[in-house]
């Protein structure tokens, strides 16, 4: 009854139409309100947890958490729109590219090394934050208007990473040093994607060896890359993938997301030199504004 319901009511404050796709201005606006209010906060938290290694460990896990809780609601929500039956649609399975930061945030508790938790941050604050600012742009990648109750899992998902991006690349302070020294943090970032790209595809791999190719594991297709897999519902990937073959397609994939993590690196870096040259300003005004009261 309850799954019925959540599928059903419209919560949003504008009637939901196929016209909406693919992108909508009224899902856009809230996302804006929400980063007006959320920016701050993740600012706060990241200052804290800069300054305190349990505040930094059991917050970032503690988002990681509610993450988990809300793909616990996704997956039975499927289950529900299959009846429960039948075998797993491994297409669900939680292992794209806007899923790792649930994983990474979790268990960074369990992390000992720093520099593997500067990667994992690192990661969290560059493509986590790709993945989510980049359904907010191309929304309908991820809603279906089919099931609200999914929708609105999708939308909170994907706000939240982009929270959790500005409150990873806050603890980071990327741009408190030269460029050549912040790049590192890329580097560190783009490194776990890269590893996570490759985990991904033996995933892909052995969904397929294991279960083979039919309408319930669709090549497995984590990260939209699996060899078995080539109808990606991805602008212009798709269209590389299908004319030039799926190495190419991979390769343009990779090299796109990894442009796209450098330009936020970029824009964090600019951002944080900039508030440095504000507040330099405004000590020198108040300098001279001294002096020349003396």
């Amino acid at each position: 009854m309850l799954p019925r319901i959540l599928a059903n009511y419209n919560p949003f404050p504008f009637p939901v139409t196929e016209q909406l796709k693919p992108w909508c201005l009224e899902i856009t606006i809230i996302f804006l309100c929400f980063l007006f209010f959320i920016f701050p906060l993740m600012i706060f938290l990241g200052l804290k947890a800069r300054k305190n290694d349990k505040i930094r460990d059991y917050l970032t896990m503690g988002i990681g958490l509610l993450l988990i809780s809300t793909e616990i609601y996704k997956q039975i929500l499927f289950a529900y729109h299959y009846n429960f039956e039948g075998p797993y649609h491994w297409s669900l399975f939680p292992f794209q590219l806007c899923s790792i930061p649930m994983y990474t945030s979790a268990i960074m508790p369990l992390i000992k090394k720093d520099k593997i938790k500067k990667s994992l941050f690192s990661f969290m604050a560059l493509y986590g934050m790709l993945g989510g600012l980049s359904v907010t742009i191309y929304q309908s990648s991820v809603l279906t208007w089919a099931d609200y109750s999914l929708d609105y899992q999708s939308i909170i998902w994907h706000f939240m990473l982009v929270a959790l991006g500005i409150y990873s690349a806050t603890y980071l302070n990327i741009g408190s040093e030269t460029f050549k020294k912040s790049l590192k943090l890329y580097q560190y970032g783009t490194f776990t994607f890269l590893l996570f790209l490759v985990v991904a595809e033996i995933i892909n791999l052995l969904i397929v060896l294991n279960h083979g190719y039919n309408e319930y594991t669709e090549g497995g297709n984590m990260f939209y890359i699996s060899m078995f897999m080539f109808n990606l519902d991805i602008p212009v990937l798709s269209t590389v993938t299908s004319t030039c073959g799926w190495y190419i397609g991979f390769i343009g994939y990779t090299f796109v997301l990894m442009l796209g993590a450098f330009a936020i690196f970029s824009a964090y870096y600019g951002i944080k030199k900039l508030t440095q040259k504000i507040k330099l300003d405004d000590k020198i005004k108040n300098l001279k504004s001294k002096l020349n009261k003396n």
